[in-house]
């Protein structure tokens, strides 16, 4: 359970065009040591994908079972120049997999 509400997930790109989120923070690197990315399947998405669940349900075992389907319904759905990930949408997803948030 987490503390804390989740904010909504901000993806943008910067003026260089490196990704930048807002509302979560790489706290376990797993897939992807240079950083967070969307709008593909790769490595950033599944570690943002990772980050949000863990986040929301401060439960790493839930987090390493269900971020790659978390990534594919919500990080890799992304138009690449970037979108918002609500947080109203992620209690719901995680309890469709039954964890409670």
């Amino acid at each position: 359970m987490r503390a804390a509400p989740l904010p909504d997930i901000v993806c943008r790109r910067g003026p260089d065009g490196t990704a930048v989120v807002e509302g979560i923070r790489q706290a376990w690197v797993w897939h992807s040591p240079t950083g967070f990315e969307w709008g593909y399947g790769g490595s950033g998405p599944a570690d943002l994908a990772l980050n949000i669940l863990l986040a929301a349900t401060a439960d790493r075992n839930f987090a390493a079972r269900h971020h790659q389907s978390f990534k594919w319904h919500f990080v890799a759905a992304l138009p690449r120049s970037g979108g918002i990930i609500r947080a109203a949408a992620v209690p719901d997803w995680i309890t469709s997999k039954g964890a409670a948030t």
